[in-house]
């Protein structure tokens, strides 16, 4: 969950330092980079007791920015595939998908709007792993961020802290 916000920064400061032809022509920013995670029962209430995870994969990130008349709006959407084995050896794959679509309209600075986020994790082993969430995404990408959750399946995130139980990207 993190490592979105991170990319999302950093897509969208590179596009303003660019300056009008890119935050304001809409062009894109593709990040493509390693990911990587352990998750445990301890952690994740949708894993059999004494599990722990550990994964690595490759995540691409596309961001656009675009400013008009004052508003700045910021679309991103990153997916990332990739493996993992657990404490005994067995083998996993997984696949993560987030995207967002928020704007400052009405409170400059302040970017508002829709997230959809995904994580699966299937294999040869006993763990399963299908969760996910629609909600309301808020951030200035620098102090804070919140989620309110409008759809929620499994046990993605604290959508209080914004950390990480069952989606540990």
């Amino acid at each position: 969950m993190k490592r979105f916000v991170i990319i999302a920064v950093s897509a969208a400061i590179s596009a303003f330092v660019a300056g009008p032809a890119v935050a304001g022509g809409g062009g894109s920013t593709t990040d493509t980079f390693p990911v990587a995670f352990v998750i445990t029962s301890a952690s994740c209430s949708e894993l059999p007791a004494g599990t722990t995870l550990t994964g690595s994969g490759t995540e691409k990130s596309i961001t656009v920015v675009k400013t008009n008349k004052g508003v700045t709006r910021i679309h991103n959407t990153s997916h990332a595939t990739g493996t993992a084995t657990d404490q005994d050896g067995n083998t996993y794959v997984f696949n993560y998908s987030n995207s967002f679509n928020v704007s400052d309209e009405g409170n400059p600075g302040v970017f508002s709007g829709i997230m959809n986020d995904s994580f699966s994790l299937a294999g040869n082993g006993p763990a399963r792993l299908s969760n996910g969430f629609q909600g309301i995404f808020s951030t200035d990408f620098a102090t804070f961020t919140t989620i309110t959750p409008l759809k929620s399946r499994g046990d993605p995130i604290d959508f209080t802290t914004v950390t990480a139980r069952c989606d540990p990207l």
